[in-house]
């Protein structure tokens, strides 16, 4: 078994139990991308279900909205009622299982740490020069190559694409993957930290809220 095939094999033994599945529908027109999976996101099965996604909540409806957008969209989607404002947001990870080690068991940490310690390393290397180490260069391939399939399925719906943070930024430029039907919002920061409400990130949030006006109506 070569390098490649071992850590798909990784990946798919974790993914059985952690994988978070992206939030998009075809009514879809603002999709935030984000990094991974952390606990709530798992314990819930959708992207952004703790305190990043009450940020972008109160941001996106207003302040009375305490709930992680991720599991606003969860409810909404279960109920299957028509509210705009919902309807055209949607959630995607560049990764679908968590890249940090909390969220797992001591088992499933034991048994795929090679992959999960390239995880960890890729996670909080985000400014980093390409990876020279042969374990790290396959984990990374293994991981844009399954970001981009899920990029290309959105080739053909008109979308506003917002990549939250600089990893998110990183891994949507090196995916490559473009489209004419898609508008691109960078330098758009990670919702952790209330940082969307800092003055110092005001202009990139802004362009955010227009983009979800406009789509809303």
């Amino acid at each position: 078994m070569d390098t490649a095939e071992k850590f798909e094999q990784q990946y798919q033994a974790l993914a059985t139990d952690y994988e978070v599945p992206e939030m998009i529908s075809p009514k879809t027109k603002l999709i935030f991308i984000l990094e991974s999976p952390h606990v709530a996101e798992v314990e819930n099965g959708v992207p952004v279900a703790g305190a990043s996604g009450a940020t972008m909540s109160k941001k996106l409806f207003g302040p009375d909205y305490a709930k992680p957008l991720g599991l606003l969209l969860k409810k909404h989607q279960q109920e299957e009622i028509e509210r705009p404002s919902l309807d055209i947001v949607g959630l995607l990870n560049v990764c679908n299982i968590p890249m940090q080690e909390r969220p797992y068991s001591a088992k499933d940490l034991e048994s795929n740490r090679e992959l999960l310690d390239c995880l960890g390393t890729i996670r909080t290397s985000a400014k980093k020069t390409p990876f020279k180490e042969e374990s790290l260069v396959a984990v990374e391939e293994l991981l844009l190559n399954k970001f981009k399939n899920r990029l290309k399925k959105l080739k053909d719906q008109e979308v506003t694409l917002v990549p939250c943070g600089r990893f998110a930024q990183k891994y949507f430029q090196l995916a490559n993957v473009s489209s004419d039907k898609w508008t691109i919002l960078m330098d758009v920061p990670h919702p952790s930290y209330n940082s969307w409400s800092r003055d110092r990130y005001q202009h990139s949030v802004s362009k955010v809220i227009e983009a979800f006006n406009r789509h809303k109506i």
